[in-house]
Parts: C-alpha cells; structure tokens; sequence
C-alpha cells in the first residue's frame, strides 16, 4: 500500500505529466493536420504541373521548387506524431528476441538517441533560419523565397520530435514494472 503522502506526489506528478502530454498531443496532431494539408497541396500542384507539361507542353518552372519546400515540411512536422502513435521504424527481428528488460533498455535507448539528435537539430535549425533572415538569403531558383520560410520547418518539427522524445522517455520510466513483475 501506498503512503497517502506519495499517493498524492504521485497524482501530482501525473497530472503535469498529463497535461504535458495531452498538449503535445494537440500540437503534434497539428503538425499531421498541416501535413495532410501539404499532401492534398503536393497532390494539387503535381498534377497541375504534369497536365500543363504533357497536355500543353507548358511546363511550370516553379512546381519543383515548392514540391521540395513543401515536403521538408511534411516529413519534419509529421515525425512527433508518427514518434508519439510508435509508428517509427524498429527492427522488430532483434526486439522480438529479447526479454522485457532488453525490450525496455533498447527503447529507452532509442528515445535518448532520438532527443539528442532532435535536440541537435533545432538547435542548428534555429541557427540556419536566423542566419538566412540575417543575410535575406533568397532561394536559387525561380520563387526566390526567403530561404527562412522553408528552412523555419527544421527547427519547428525537430523541437516537436524532441519533446515528443522526452515524453514518451519520461512515460516509460514513470510507468516502469516492480521488480519481479
């Protein structure tokens, strides 16, 4: 049984831990509702490109650059949900054969690996878009973008990933088994 007085640091802990986590929730499942936008756009401006191209021979210049652009976007706003739903890749063929204490080391292993590198790269990210609005780095090719719009996609999806990381690192060792259990 356990004491009242930690009963109660375990609520309250549990009910930061939830509200942490139920925010992320919304802010990760906001980044796949803004993917699954930039598909439909992705989808919108290949197929326009490809009917101008080979029914009109008018090719669109810009649809390439924007393609680009707009899958940096998919990809890193879309990584915390995929991460938080544990849709991410695992070799299911080296975890299946361990025990649940193996199981659990290679995952709290992976989510450390996983913030560290996302850490990483919002902190560089961060870097990159600060120097691109600094200098007003335009892009190469036909839209000339403000290179921050698109690069801003690193560092907003890579924090996502990191506190999403550090969540689910921090459920696992919340909710780890007793001791012979």
């Amino acid at each position: 049984m356990t004491p009242p007085d930690r009963r109660a640091r375990d609520r309250g802990a549990g009910t930061l831990f939830g509200v942490f986590d139920r925010g992320l929730a919304v802010l990760t499942a906001a980044g796949l509702m803004i993917g699954a936008l930039v598909v439909i756009a992705l989808t919108v401006i290949v197929g326009y490109s490809v009917a101008l191209r080979y029914l009109w021979n008018w090719p669109q210049v810009w649809s390439d650059e924007l393609v680009g652009y707009l899958l940096v976007y998919l990809v890193m706003l879309g990584a915390a949900e995929a991460l938080r739903q544990g849709h991410h890749i695992e070799v299911d063929l080296v975890t299946e054969r361990l025990g649940p204490r193996g199981r659990r080391i290679v995952h709290v292993w992976g989510l450390c690996a996983t913030a560290f590198v996302a850490l990483v790269l919002t902190v560089a990210g961060w870097e990159m878009v600060s120097f691109s609005a600094d200098v007003g780095l335009l892009s190469e090719g036909y839209l000339e973008v403000p290179m921050w719009v698109p690069q801003s996609a690193v560092p907003l999806g890579s924090a996502l990933l990191f506190l999403t990381a550090v969540s689910r690192l921090l459920g696992l060792l919340r909710d780890r088994p007793e001791p012979g259990g």
